[in-house]
This record gives structure tokens, sequence and C-alpha cells, in this order.
């Protein structure tokens, strides 16, 4: 009876530590969101550090073998992130509505689901590896390198799938600084790693692959034991393990609309890579750098985004109607704003930045590419701040089919026809920036105009 009472003081204690649905709003936002965001970075410091050490001690073909099937990791990743957002929206909102037992086994089919399709995503990336690079247009040249990468990359797959459900669902509690601890510990494994079997072992983009598996699978230990104590003890006892078929189905619900989102993405990005990848090593490199200076763009945006999910489903729980419209226009202003100025200092400094991700000897090809590029999209970037603010925070208010199918033909399908239809007049690397830059703007456009539509109808109800 002692060990009963005192976890259920600590889980009221934890409630109200980490709700969203009270206090200053600006505040609640930003000290909810602030620990994603340096999260993000961290996760984001994994494949950063992989391509600076790379570029460095193996040239522009060992960067571009491992920036030319980037967006391939992007498929599963991005499916279980979408899964893990469906899950997060019924926690959050049995969260705050203080439901337990929804709470539990919403948990329970989250993780099981998890398991399941980080096997899955394992054994079927490591067996289609030839074939994904063969769609993906992979140059003869870095042909070996990229096989390598991609093999032992997907071998260890099922640790990062895991891992985003289980921080995701610490962060449907309102805890989103544990996990950020978690990344600090594996960036450091991830860097002594690439440091000790690139540098000293020389094992190429094969130890930098090797090297970020490592570290994501001490980040899923860490995140399970965190995830278990926060439940007081629960997420391991046989006798509250339960799987039933309505959290199941309630989860998938929500969560494969934005799967399929999700996964919209590296499809569309997939296509245009497979164009960057016939233009050559020096295209690829180039755009592999400019990927990785924009991080900071997408980590601000992609973290508010279900930062605002989150907060818009604790609220909807708790019957607060009248915080939901009011917070989504703060956070999704806030991202607007810090992206903006982002984009300023990439505007003047992608040079100097750039010239950490290649070697001296190819710097004098690479970098020129690399700020032209940079120069053309800093402008546009904050729309896309729009479109995942306002995105997330109609995904919290319940349905999430609608932004899936905005997203699709926005953003994907816009790309993907003009590269099928506009590209082949100008066949060129601005054309592919430039249809970029469009679909950040059109889907901006259209999720703002989304929100109010749905802002009003919430209101009204």
């Amino acid at each position: 009876m002692r060990y009963n009472s005192s976890r259920k003081r600590t889980v009221i204690a934890l409630a109200e530590k980490r709700s969203l649905t009270s206090g200053n709003i600006t505040k609640g936002i930003l000290a909810f969101i602030l620990p994603m965001m340096l999260g993000s970075l961290i996760q984001q410091l994994y494949t950063m550090t992989d391509s600076v050490i790379v570029g460095q001690f193996t040239g522009k073909v060992g960067l571009a073998a491992i920036n030319a099937v980037a967006t391939l990791f992007k498929f599963p990743l991005n499916f279980m992130n979408g899964l893990a957002a469906g899950a997060t929206i019924l926690i959050s909102k049995a969260f705050g509505a203080d439901d337990r037992e929804e709470l539990r086994q919403s948990i329970h089919a989250a993780l099981a689901v998890s398991v399941v399709l980080g096997i899955i995503f394992t054994v079927g990336g490591v067996i289609a590896t030839p074939w994904l690079m063969r769609a993906m247009s992979i140059p003869e040249d870095i042909w070996e390198p990229t096989r390598v990468y991609c093999s032992v990359y997907f071998s260890g797959l099922w640790a990062m799938v895991l891992y985003n459900m289980l921080a995701g669902i610490l962060r449907a509690l309102g805890d989103s600084r544990r996990p950020l601890y978690v990344l600090i510990l594996c960036c450091i494994v991830n860097i002594l790693g690439d440091l000790l079997l690139v540098g000293a072992f020389h094992m190429g983009v094969g130890g930098a692959a090797a090297a970020t598996v490592a570290a994501q699978i001490v980040s899923v230990v860490a995140v399970f034991f965190l995830l278990n104590r926060s439940l007081g003890g629960e997420l391991f006892r046989k006798d509250q393990f339960r799987l039933k078929r309505g959290s199941f189905v309630d989860m998938l619900r929500k969560g494969l609309p934005l799967a399929i989102q999700s996964i919209l993405f590296p499809i569309a990005n997939s296509i245009i890579q497979a164009s960057v990848n016939m233009m050559g090593t020096d295209a690829i490199a180039a755009w592999g750098i400019c990927d990785k200076l924009d991080l900071l763009i997408w980590l601000v945006a992609d973290s508010m985004s279900p930062a605002l999910t989150t907060y818009i489903a604790q609220n909807i729980g708790a019957g607060k109607v009248d915080r939901v419209k009011k917070g989504a226009v703060i956070g999704t202003l806030m991202s607007a704003g810090t992206v903006a100025v982002i984009s300023l200092i990439l505007f003047f400094g992608s040079g100097f930045f750039g010239g950490w991700f290649i070697s001296a000897k190819d710097a004098g090809e690479i970098l020129p590419l690399v700020v032209h590029y940079m120069t053309l999209m800093c402008p546009f970037f904050f729309f896309y701040s729009f479109a995942e603010g306002f995105s997330g925070a109609c995904c919290g208010m319940g349905n999430t089919l609608v932004p899936m199918i905005t997203t699709l033909t926005t953003i994907c399908l816009l790309r993907v026809l003009s590269i099928w239809f506009i590209l082949p007049h100008y066949g060129t690397m601005d054309c592919i920036v430039w249809i970029y830059i469009a679909s950040w703007i059109v889907a901006g456009a259209a999720f703002t105009a989304l929100f109010a539509v749905r802002s009003k109808k919430l209101a009204n109800s």
C-alpha cells in the first residue's frame, strides 16, 4: 500500500509539473520546446559529425556517398515518427484528462507497434539495399562506399525506430528534458565512435554508420529506463501490460495519416535526390552540405509541429479550448521568427560554415556551389515554419487526415510533378532549388488557411 500511494503522489506531481494546460502560454511552450529543439539539434549532430569527419578524412567521394542515400533512411524513421505523433495525441489527451487506464493502454500499444515495425524495417532495409541504390541512380565511383554505409545503417534501424517512439511517449507526458539528456550522452558516444572508427581505424563511411548505430542503441536503453521510472515502474510489470484492440485501432487511426504524411517528404525528396545524383559527385556533395547547413531551420520548424500537437491535444483533453488558437499562433510565430534569424546568418555565412564539411583540396570546387544554392533558399525558409507550425496545430485537434492530404498536394505532389515536367526543360540545379522554394510557399499559405478554418469551427463547437 505504501508503494502504491507513493507512486500515485509521484504521478500527480509529474502531471502538475509537466502539464501545458495552465500558466503563461508563451513561457509554457518555450519551456517545452527548447529541450526538444536542443534534442533535435543534438540528434542531427549524429549525421553532421559523420559528414564533417567523413568529409575531412575521405574527401568528396565519402561525403557524396553518405548524402546520396540520406533520404532513404527517412522512409522508415519518418513513418514511425508519424505513428508516434498519433500515439502522442492519444497519450496527451489521456494525460490531460488524467485517465490512467487509457494512458497505460495507449503507451503499451505504441511500444508493441514500434518493436514489430522496427524489426521489419531493419530486415527489409538490409535486403533491399542494392535495389534502393539502383533506384537512387548512385554513380559508379561512389557505389561501393554507399553500399557499405547503407548496409550498416539499416542493420541498426530498429534502435532508431524504438528510440523515436519512446522519446515521443515521454514528450506526450510533458517531459521534453530527459530525452535531451539522453541525446547529449549519445552524441558524445557518436562523436567518439566516429573519431575512433573513421579517424583512427580508417574504416571510412562504414565506421561512421557503425558509430551512429552504437549511439542509438545506448539511447534506447537509457530512454527505456527513464520512461519506466516516469510510470512508477509499471512499464515492465506483467500485471500492468495489456494490449487491447481498441488502443491499437485508435492509435492507427490517428497515426497512419501522419505516418503517410511523414513519408511523403522522403518520397518526393528521394525523387529529387535521384535527379541530383545524375548531375555528378560535385552536385551531390554541395547539396549534401546545404542539407547540413540548414538543419537548424528544419529542427526549429519540425520541433514546433509536435510541440503544438501535444499542447493543443492536452488543452482540448482538459476542456480549455480558449487556449488553443492563441497557443498555436504564438508557437508558430516563435518558430517563424527564429527561422528568419537563422536564414539571415546562413545567407551571409554559408561559405564559411560550408568549409567545415569538405577537405581543402575539394573546397574550391564545392563551396561556390554551396553558397549559390543557400543564397537562393534563405529568403524563403520561413514559409516552411508556418506550414509545420499550423500543421501540428491541426493534428492536435484530432483529425489528421486533412493535414496529410494538404501535405501530399502542396509539397510532395508539387515537387514530383515539377521534377517530371519542369526540370527536363531546364536540367539545372537552380531549377531544383526553385522547386523546393515553391513548395514551401504554397504549403505555408495552405496550412495557415486550414488552421484558420479549423480554429473557427473549434471555437463555435
